[in-house]
């Protein structure tokens, strides 16, 4: 479970983290490949994070027949995540704050299982 967590450094306190929940409800972010739209929120948040603004994209879900893509966010405040994503070219629609999730790893074994119902496998280029 991903709660509000507080990371110390030798003298100082680091600023406090929360989860944030991003969604977009536009056919122009779920149609692209998931892969796109996460390399380019990454590419924005590690610049951000160089600039001094703690942020990271944790997790991706995208729901293309329901139009719906769902990102979950770490950082200092909501702001921030508001800005990274404006940055990245992919404004979006709701932010929730305060946000617990869990991702249950898949052992190496069980993942050829469960594979085909994992998701599509990435689109070539």
């Amino acid at each position: 479970m991903l709660r509000t967590t507080s990371v110390h450094s030798v003298g100082r306190t680091a600023p406090q983290v929360t989860c944030y929940l991003a969604e977009w409800y536009r056919p122009e972010v779920t149609q692209q490949p998931l892969d796109d739209t996460v390399a380019k929120l990454d590419v924005v948040a590690a610049a951000m994070r160089v600039e001094g603004s703690l942020v990271k994209l944790l997790v991706t879900l995208a729901v293309p027949t329901d139009e719906v893509t769902y990102g979950v966010f770490a950082a200092c405040s909501p702001d921030i995540v508001v800005q990274a994503c404006r940055r990245a070219g992919i404004p979006l629609e709701r932010l929730s704050s305060d946000v617990a999730a869990r991702i249950t790893r898949v052992a190496r074994d069980e993942g050829r299982r469960f594979a085909p119902t994992l998701g599509k496998p990435p689109i070539p280029h």
